[in-house]
């Protein structure tokens, strides 16, 4: 039989509530072998992140200061989830064991293993309350020094997970690197993991459970009942992902992509909608563009220099300038004597007097300024690749509402647009365009 990983994020494992939700979600289709849990979630919009909570911890213990207070709500969490499913949990044993050890040996513990029990005890729970095989990702997923997944781990994966007929739990977020230590991932890290599950395990679906019934084609907080998007492509995704839709972990999306997997957005509190769908690039699409997506905080470093074309190695340059102060770039559109370089603000702003020093010293510009406070919007659609005058509409769209663009960038795949504007006219942009296209 073909399994499908089914992950479940934090709102989805909140309270006892959700996880009866979860075993009738599973038992619902027979497929559904793997479980992937993130930690707890919030219940309601004051209350703390379990996440941030272990952060806390971890940071008082070092300091040798009372964590009482916040060890206290961890505590009360699991347990208020193992006392309404009546289980016979060791989860009260294992919680005192780690506070003993950070009341103890803080200096023992790092950050990541402190803060990966949020999964850990989460997946013990859940395992118990299903009836299913517990199987840690430490150490079977492992990174190599570029933190990426070992081959060795998806062997290792495939093998732990052979019976098709058992139903695992496995804590996503963590796992470890190729000296043994437990090592996390990024924040919203669970959806990686539930990739990497399905590709070791050949699987027919990732579904990825969480308290959305799928992408909508814009914020909902910018535009009200904005459309939902039904089918999405790898491509599609990883952009709109990147530039700042938030429902799916974009790195996620590779491993799935490799081996044709399709994911599957579901919303846990409404198991009967459809969601989105994300896989390959489809023949034919009747919409001309997927979503629109967008991120603030971005500054513009603006050079100028007469014949910078015809100075070798200019650019490069440039860029490893800000490679060597520890600045990335996200888009580097130029013009024959001038060079445009967006940055994350507050990335830059540590750095930024000997940034601007370092450039003017080196390449002796004729200018040199930086333009703070921009927003970068994407509007991302295949069917944009055979539509003439896309363009021209999302620029007349913005013009009308007066709206100045400070940026353009289109890559050779065409299914790409994004504009740089001032951050006061981000949300008015992403409506101009969202209502240009899609009304």
């Amino acid at each position: 039989m073909t399994r499908i990983v089914s992950k479940f994020g934090g709102s989805s494992v909140a309270d006892a509530t959700q996880f009866r939700k979860i075993k009738n979600i599973l038992q619902g289709k027979p497929e559904r072998k793997i479980v992937v849990v993130s930690a707890p979630g919030k219940r309601n919009p004051k209350e703390a992140k379990l996440t941030d909570l272990l952060y806390s911890v971890y940071d008082l213990a070092k300091k040798k200061l009372d964590l009482a207070e916040p060890w206290t709500l961890i505590k009360e969490r699991y347990l208020e989830i193992v006392r309404e499913l009546s289980l016979q949990s060791t989860i009260r044993e294992e919680l005192e064991a780690l506070e003993k050890a950070l009341l103890i040996k803080p200096n023992e513990l790092s950050a990541d293993f402190v803060v990966s029990r949020g999964e850990y005890l989460c997946a013990k729970i859940m395992a118990e309350f299903l009836g299913a095989k517990f199987i840690d990702a430490y150490p079977l997923i492992q990174f190599d020094s570029q933190y990426q997944i070992t081959a060795q781990s998806y062997e290792n994966i495939a093998l732990a997970l052979s019976d098709t007929d058992s139903l695992y739990v496995v804590p996503g977020f963590y796992g470890s690197d190729i000296r043994g230590e437990l090592k996390t991932f990024t924040r919203g890290g669970s959806d990686i993991t539930g990739g990497i599950l399905a590709n070791a395990c050949d699987c027919l679906l990732y579904e990825n459970w969480t308290d959305v019934s799928g992408l909508l084609m814009a914020d909902p907080r910018i535009i009200q009942n904005a459309l939902s998007i039904n089918y999405v492509s790898y491509r599609e995704i990883r952009e709109l992902a990147y530039s700042g839709a938030s429902v799916l972990h974009d790195e996620s999306i590779y491993p799935c992509r490799a081996k044709n997997i399709p994911i599957n957005i579901r919303n846990t509190n409404k198991p009967g909608d459809q969601g989105t769908t994300i896989g390959p690039t489809p023949e034919h699409t009747a919409n001309i563009i997927t979503g629109i997506a967008g991120r603030k905080d971005f500054s513009m470093l603006y050079i100028e220099k007469s014949m910078m074309n015809k100075e070798k190695g200019f650019g490069r340059k440039i860029l490893t300038i800000l490679e060597e102060h520890g600045v990335s770039y996200e888009l580097s559109p130029c013009g024959i004597d001038s060079m445009n370089v967006v940055v994350d603000s507050k990335t830059l702003h540590d750095v930024e007097t000997k940034v601007c020093a370092e450039i003017e010293h080196k390449m002796q510009p004729n200018k040199i300024k930086i333009f703070n406070n921009v927003a970068l919007i994407a509007t991302v659609g295949h069917g944009m690749v055979n539509q003439i005058g896309t363009a021209a509409r999302l620029f007349n769209a913005l013009a009308k509402e007066k709206i100045n663009v400070r940026i353009i960038d289109q890559g050779s795949s065409e299914i790409n647009i994004i504009v740089g504007v001032n951050e006061r006219d981000f949300e008015k942009a992403i409506t101009a365009i969202y209502n240009e296209f899609v009304g």
